[in-house]
């Protein structure tokens, strides 16, 4: 189970007490002699900085960590060691390490699922201690540069983590039927639906939209029609919101995008890799899908493109509500990973120096530029950063309004009780209103139960 940290806790009660130092025997009283004359002792050497031992798993991030970790190193004269974990044991080793103050890493590449149950654990070491002191942080260093990030990894008013690798998607749509009916990318969730309806030609193929409603990933497409329409799955103090009025009205326009017809029959079905294949393949005429889709949707081999090789397929930031302004107000989803410090690592000062780096605009833009997604806005917006992945400059845009799944040690049963809602809603089983109080009253007792409401 990921979450068997919590059976650890108690584990780690039992091993703090077995493995707590005795007493140290009473020094022997020394014989009373003539001192001899003291020679001045030479000054003991510098102690030399400890390698950084830092934990990351198998794949590109690894891979990417190695080369930006080497810089590092060449601009510091400082060590630091990656150790490469198998994706498939990694989590089972951060929650060994974090439940029993182990001390084999310095710091640690962490999912923000996992960060609130580390905090629970007193696992983790909080940041502050470093960035607040200005003997140790950089003086460029600030948590804006971060936009909203942090805020997934600050418990009573601590922060456990730097963000790093933070996703979200885009709307992604046909240019070629867009400029033929005379469309703009929709800007407003009216804009979409007018677009949808008009661009709908099942008989030809072509689907108006697509959405995703596979059973284990509806949140994940969900969200964005969520939170894009104003509405939240929780309060700021952890009541559940999902069911007020603009949770409604979100999940009935999602739902009614199938129940009329405008997104393809078996949606049901669909999660990321289907989405893609949907709008890859021309079966519609826009989705929202994950920004890590764009190497293959902008891609001639696998995706469309005009005589000239040109990409049929454009992306925008996801729609947003109209102001009385005129303005847009935009609210978009995402995950999120980060670094962090374990907090029985022996070698905490160094490791935070060399996480404030890697997340920094230096270090993050030759994360970037290696492969990564960097979580600091100023390295996104970085003008060589921006040739190269041209879609970091939307996502710099998006990172202050950015918002992901709950961060609570009661996550993981949350999201299994929130899919289930949004299908029921999608596929007409119940109605939107009826599956998400249904949702809202099985998420307060999950609530209830992890003592973060009465």
């Amino acid at each position: 189970m990921k979450f068997k940290i919590f059976a650890l806790l108690a584990v780690l009660i039992f091993i703090l007490a077995a493995c707590a130092p005795a007493a140290a025997p009473a020094p022997a009283e020394p014989a009373v002699e003539e001192p001899a004359p003291a020679e001045e002792a030479p000054a003991a050497p510098a102690e030399e900085a400890k390698p950084v031992v830092v934990a990351v798993w198998s794949g590109p991030e690894h891979d990417n960590l190695v080369k930006v970790a080497e810089e590092y190193t060449k601009k510091t004269g400082k060590e630091v060691i990656v150790e490469e974990v198998a994706r498939e044991a990694y989590f089972d080793k951060l929650n060994t390490i974090t439940a029993t103050c182990g001390s084999d890493y310095d710091a640690f590449y962490a999912m923000s699922d996992f960060v609130p149950v580390y905090v629970a654990a007193e696992g983790l070491k909080d940041l502050n201690t470093f960035f607040e002191d200005p003997a140790v942080a950089s003086p460029d260093f600030t948590l804006d540069d971060y936009g909203m990030a942090t805020s997934f990894f600050t418990y009573d008013g601590k922060t456990y983590a730097l963000p790093s690798e933070g996703d979200t998607a885009w709307l992604w749509y046909r240019k070629d039927l867009f400029e033929k009916a005379g469309l703009t990318p929709p800007e407003t969730w009216e804009d979409f639906y007018a677009a949808a309806k008009k661009l709908n030609d099942p008989a030809n193929g072509v689907y108006g939209a697509v959405i995703g409603n596979k059973p284990d990933e509806a949140w994940w497409d969900y969200m964005y029609y969520l939170f894009g329409q104003g509405g939240e799955l929780l309060n700021p103090d952890n009541t559940v919101a999902i069911n007020n009025e603009a949770g409604v009205k979100a999940l009935t326009f999602y739902a009614n995008l199938l129940k009329e017809g405008l997104v393809p029959p078996d949606v049901t079905t669909y999660g990321y890799v289907e989405i893609l294949e949907a709008l890859s393949k021309g079966k519609a005429a826009m989705g929202i899908e994950w920004m890590a889709a764009a190497q293959d949707l902008l891609s001639c081999e696998k995706s469309l493109c005009d005589a000239d090789g040109n990409p049929l397929l454009g992306y925008v930031i996801p729609p947003g509500i109209k102001q009385d302004d005129g303005s847009i107000k935009r609210h978009t989803g995402g995950s999120q990973w980060s670094w962090a410090i374990p907090a029985c690592s022996e070698n905490q000062l160094e490791a935070y120096k060399f996480i404030e780096w890697l997340t920094s605009p230096e270090g993050a833009k030759l994360w970037a530029m290696n492969g990564g997604i960097p979580g600091n806005i100023k390295a996104l917006s970085d003008p060589a950063v921006v040739e190269k992945i041209p879609q970091f400059a939307l996502l710099a845009e998006v990172m202050p309004y950015r918002s992901i799944f709950p961060t609570l040690t009661v996550s993981p049963e949350m999201l299994p009780v929130v899919n289930e809602g949004i299908v029921a809603a999608v596929t007409g089983t119940k109605t939107p209103q009826e599956a998400l109080d249904e949702m809202a009253a099985k998420l307060n007792e999950i609530l209830k139960a992890g003592g973060y409401i009465q």
